[in-house]
């Protein structure tokens, strides 16, 4: 009876609606009400880039997705009613690399562990209770443009949007034998990080890399990494994660306010 009327439903649109497709990052998922958060780039000449919830035929479209993922899929708009189809999460992430086995997962609590900031201050995971924190991987020697430079301008415009709310932005170099606190502050002055909640790391960060699936190697005298970050909920465990370099700043910025929003 169901797939009756899911199929009705999809013949019923097609006859006189239109179809669009949608690139966007996943903010929040209700299988109850078979709808996803989107944060979307603009949809064609439709409509421009928000967040909106979308609603699915079936609750089986939402499976295995969570927050951070980066989604495609067909927007079919009839009338007075419209319907995402052909959901597809799509991997940001360099395929052939393995992801550690020690990942945490969705829920899963913030590791302990001691770096070094930009200042020279010890930080850990007891000074950060009761945040909404985003920790990414960068190094201050990359060379690509579009890898650490991009993670730290998306960073930046988040840590000056909420400035003064419960948000705290970590960036761990996966280079610490070279970024130094004294290196790391001149990177963090570069940023303009100067009065904003936002922490340049560094120490022995292989751990905590692990964890939160960060891998990077030595690559003919540069570092390659894979571009993990992930946000964590006051009650300090995982709330959604990113991969790859191209998410948007407003992105992370809707996933970290829905936090904020949710956790209060």
């Amino acid at each position: 009876m169901r797939v009756g009327l899911v199929l009705f439903v999809f013949i019923a649109l097609s006859l006189f609606a239109k179809t669009w497709a949608v690139d966007g990052i996943v903010i929040a998922v209700d299988p109850l009400a078979r709808t996803m958060l989107v944060s979307h780039r603009p949809i064609g000449n439709y409509m421009g880039a928000m967040a909106m919830p979308f609603r699915v035929a079936s609750s089986e479209a939402l499976k295995g997705l969570q927050p951070g993922d980066r989604v495609t899929f067909d927007l079919v708009v009839g009338k007075g009613k419209s319907l995402a189809r052909s959901v597809k999460r799509t991997e940001a992430g360099p395929g052939s690399i393995p992801f550690p086995k020690e990942r945490l997962r969705i829920g899963d609590p913030l590791p302990d562990f001691a770096l070094t900031d930009q200042a020279g201050r010890a930080v850990r995971p007891s000074d950060l209770r009761g945040r909404v924190l985003a920790i990414d991987f960068i190094y201050t020697r990359c060379p690509l443009p579009d890898v650490c430079p991009r993670l730290s301008a998306s960073f930046a415009t988040v840590a000056k949007r909420l400035r003064g709310q419960a948000v705290t932005l970590l960036s761990i170099t996966v280079d610490p034998e070279y970024d130094t606190p004294q290196i790391l502050a001149e990177y963090a002055k570069r940023w303009g990080a100067a009065g904003l909640n936002w922490h340049f790391l560094t120490g022995d960060v292989a751990k905590l890399a692990g964890a939160l699936g960060e891998v990077y190697w030595t690559d003919e005298g540069s570092i390659g990494h894979n571009s993990a970050t992930a946000v964590f909920g006051r009650d300090g465990r995982v709330a959604a994660t990113l991969e790859g370099s191209s998410w948007r700043a407003d992105q992370l910025e809707k996933l970290i306010l829905h936090q904020l929003e949710n956790q209060k």
